[in-house]
């Protein structure tokens, strides 16, 4: 398997939180306009902000940190509590194929 196979993935819980709690604090929310996401002043709405994460417009980056519109978050999440909450779940439950269409997601090349 090559390539990056895209899955259509949730924004984690924690970073949404983080999301909403920054805009909160700034005074800020996510609006769409003009064929695109920007941040304007305003009460944060939940599903406008989930648009914008489905559109790519608030994302997590390679460092950790959050992407809003632009605008750099650092995200505080626990990434050593997520991985052993990760692991714990894909023992438990994860079948073989949603072990291999992780791995191509994460770009792993399949032997």
């Amino acid at each position: 398997m090559t390539g990056r196979n895209t899955m259509n993935c949730p924004f984690p819980d924690e970073a949404m939180k983080t999301v909403v709690s920054y805009l909160r604090r700034s005074g800020q929310t996510v609006v769409f306009s003009e064929s695109s996401f920007v941040l304007a002043k305003g009460n944060p709405n939940i599903s406008v902000i989930e648009q914008a994460c489905a559109d790519g417009a608030v994302s997590l980056t390679e460092d950790g940190s959050i992407q809003v519109c632009g605008t750099r978050i650092m995200a505080e999440l626990d990434t050593v509590k997520l991985r052993r909450r990760v692991e714990d779940h894909l023992r438990k439950s994860a079948t073989k194929q949603d072990i291999i269409r992780i791995a191509a997601c994460l770009g792993i090349r399949l032997k």
